[in-house]
């Protein structure tokens, strides 16, 4: 079943987009490594500033590759074109190629490197997951995984199953039972890189990691996000995302909007400019995903009276 905002419909263009993603990305860190390389020579404190623009932008360009090309990997591309999962490029392509570029230059690696293969496990499923909850905000269209896909990442992700399967079936569930599922509330965002707040670990709540500066509250998605803003929380503050500033009264709703939740929503999408029959992204599918589980899924039911218990 192809996908709007896959990485090819064959393994041929797969594995050619895939190299070009790691040659582009080679080439910007090997541009900050050897910018770091240079300030180093002009003393101890030049080195620090140096290692922080190499680690500060490895990680925001990890946030910028998990949301398009995690998503596009392990949801987006069919079935057949697939030539491994995300965590394996990431690991074995990038990160791989990272670290050997920073031992090459003696730049210490990055104190967040544990967090960061942590992530590779959770991370890009929780933002997918997100994709599809808040899908009507977004300008492209999304759908859930089939039996197949589901089975694939399975193999991908020994723990998917435990962790995001739970999420699908009742979004499946939904589904089948003629309901459309779709939020109420708003999604929230890193003050730094402006993606949704979400849970990366295996933890039941999700960790919202918050910081005050000139009375203000801002939060941030992980410790290395965290950190960032503390090296530059003036650069970082005056950053307002689309949902402080509709509670802080910056965008205009009507007196209805804060009575229901559903009539916000709509008013946010229609602030954005987009709407139900045009640039919305919607299911694809119209739900037809979901419907496969009743062929191909005997086991959905069980699951979903095990969830209900």
């Amino acid at each position: 079943m192809a996908t709007e905002g896959s990485l090819g419909t064959t393994k041929g263009e797969v594995k050619q987009a895939l190299s070009n993603i790691a040659e582009g990305l080679g080439s910007q860190y090997k541009k900050t490594i050897e910018y770091a390389s240079k300030l180093r020579e002009k003393g101890p404190a030049y080195k620090e500033v140096g290692e922080y623009l190499v680690h500060k932008g490895f990680w925001l360009s990890i946030r910028l590759i998990g949301a398009l090309t995690g998503v596009s990997m392990d949801y987006l591309t069919p079935l057949d074109a697939r030539i491994m999962s995300y965590k394996e490029f990431m690991t074995e392509w990038v990160g791989a190629q990272f670290m050997r570029m920073l031992s090459d230059y003696g730049t210490n690696p990055p104190w967040y490197w544990k967090w960061f293969n942590l992530e590779l496990d959770h991370w890009h499923h929780d933002f997918i997951i997100g994709l599809y909850t808040w899908r009507r905000t977004l300008n492209i269209s999304f759908r859930g995984p089939t039996p197949d896909e589901r089975k694939w990442l399975n193999e991908k992700y020994p723990h998917w199953e435990k962790f995001f399967g739970r999420v699908w079936d009742l979004y499946v569930y939904k589904i089948i039972n003629g309901q459309i599922p779709l939020p109420l509330t708003a999604v929230h965002l890193c003050s730094v890189c402006q993606v949704p707040i979400q849970a990366p670990t295996n933890g039941k709540y999700l960790r919202i990691y918050l910081k005050e500066y000139k009375g203000k509250i801002y939060t941030l998605d992980s410790p290395a996000c965290l950190w960032i803003f503390e090296q530059e929380p003036d650069r970082y503050a005056g950053r307002r995302t689309y949902t402080q500033r509709v509670l802080e009264g910056m965008i205009q709703l009507t007196e209805e909007a804060y009575k229901d939740p559903k009539r916000m929503l709509d008013e946010v999408i229609w602030n954005m400019g987009l709407t139900e029959d045009g640039e919305a992204g919607l299911d694809p599918t119209d739900g037809a995903y979901g419907l496969l589980y009743k062929e191909k899924d005997p086991d959905l039911m069980n699951r979903i009276r095990k969830y209900q218990e």
